[in-house]
């Protein structure tokens, strides 16, 4: 009997979970009813948006998949980060406020939980570039991981001091035994034997709220600390530059809002910040700002995102407002948001650029 090749066990794994799901749900209720999605309500303002046509339009992504008549989503949660499996961006896992895990296999038409982790506070997820099943999430002071597709999570790291939380977690492009993680103090770990031992290698001293693993060359760490801006390693975390001295002119761009990744081969890295949004497209060395329709220090800046196939069409937005440039930031186009609460992420998809993913945080209290 041939043996089947890690991607073929993948797959055919998340197709015996959701033929599963679905079947015992049918066996429960034959004669009842039948198997359905459930839609969402009528009024659906927090969770997960989705557009197809670049921003244009939005539509709620929040429902869970449910059995009978049952109408489950989380619309009125709080979400906080997306990603995408690398191999397969239909898979996609979700984090909220206490909402645990969330996942989908068909690009966000369907949502699941882990039975493990159904509550609690996810700050970060990670997937590993060649084993698909294998998942890390941070969650409060622990790092967890699944080697089958979410069914089961075993925790592989535990911070001591009850004070200190886990913040964020990341993979290796090119070795799985190597991981990172960072900390609500500023700490940068690192295992190279898939989690069995870390080892601090750097005490930033200010909360590490995003890490991004260079994906043409995982030497290349790029880390966003809260308040004391940011930095660059380029041998995986043993030493650090820090990239602050071109922000110094740009009062408030040690501020943190959202960094992203735009260009990996010229480390082009664009950063949302109590300024701005300020560009560099070479690995930190300089920096320039891009001239938005508010002054400096005039817009309270969430998310932000560019076209992985097209730099020049430029994404951001504030509390309540969509911006879009399709000429490098000189003109901006604008409209309203499809929720009253703030955005928390805004994601691409770099494999279909027109698919754009959008979170929307805790309601603003009045």
């Amino acid at each position: 009997m041939r043996r089947l090749s890690l991607a073929e066990n993948f797959i055919s794994m998340r197709k015996f979970f959701l033929f599963s799901f679905f079947l015992i749900a049918t066996l429960v209720l034959v004669g009842v009813g039948c198997v359905q999605i459930g839609s969402a309500p009528a009024v659906t303002d927090g969770g997960i948006f989705k557009s197809g046509d670049k921003g244009a339009t939005w539509v709620s992504r929040s429902q869970f998949l449910t059995i009978g008549g049952q109408v489950l989503n989380f619309s009125k949660e709080a979400v906080l980060s997306l990603s995408f499996d690398p191999q397969d961006h239909a898979a996609l896992y979700a984090t909220g406020v206490n909402t645990g895990l969330l996942f989908s296999y068909n690009g966000g038409n369907g949502w699941q939980k882990p039975e493990q982790i159904k509550a609690g506070t996810v700050s970060g997820v990670a997937i590993d570039y060649k084993n698909k099943c294998w998942v890390y999430m941070a969650l409060g002071n622990l790092i967890l991981k699944t080697e089958d597709c979410s069914r089961t999570y075993v925790p592989i790291y535990q911070e001591g001091r009850p004070e200190v939380r886990l913040t964020t977690v990341a993979t290796d492009n090119f070795s799985s035994a190597i991981l990172y993680a960072g900390n609500s103090v500023g700490d940068f770990l690192k295992s190279t034997d898939f989690g069995k031992n870390w080892v601090v290698l750097n005490r930033f001293e200010n909360p590490i709220v995003k890490m991004i693993v260079n994906p043409l060359n995982s030497k290349i760490i790029y880390l966003a600390t809260q308040e004391k801006g940011l930095y660059r390693s380029g041998d995986g975390g043993v030493s650090w530059t820090d990239l602050n001295q071109g922000l110094k002119q740009y009062g408030g761009a040690y501020v943190y809002h959202d960094l992203i990744l735009f260009d990996p081969k010229a480390e082009g890295l664009l950063l949302a910040s109590q300024y701005g949004l300020i560009k560099t497209g070479d690995a930190g060395v300089s920096w320039q700002a891009l001239t938005l329709l508010t002054p400096p220090n005039g817009a309270d800046i969430k998310v932000v995102a560019v076209n992985p196939q097209n730099s020049n069409e430029i994404y951001y937005a504030t509390a309540s407002t969509f911006y879009k440039s399709v000429d490098g930031g000189v003109k901006w186009m604008t409209s309203k948001l499809p929720s009253s609460r703030p955005p928390t992420f805004l994601l691409i998809d770099s494999n279909d650029p027109k698919i754009m993913y959008l979170g929307f945080g805790q309601a603003i209290k009045k």
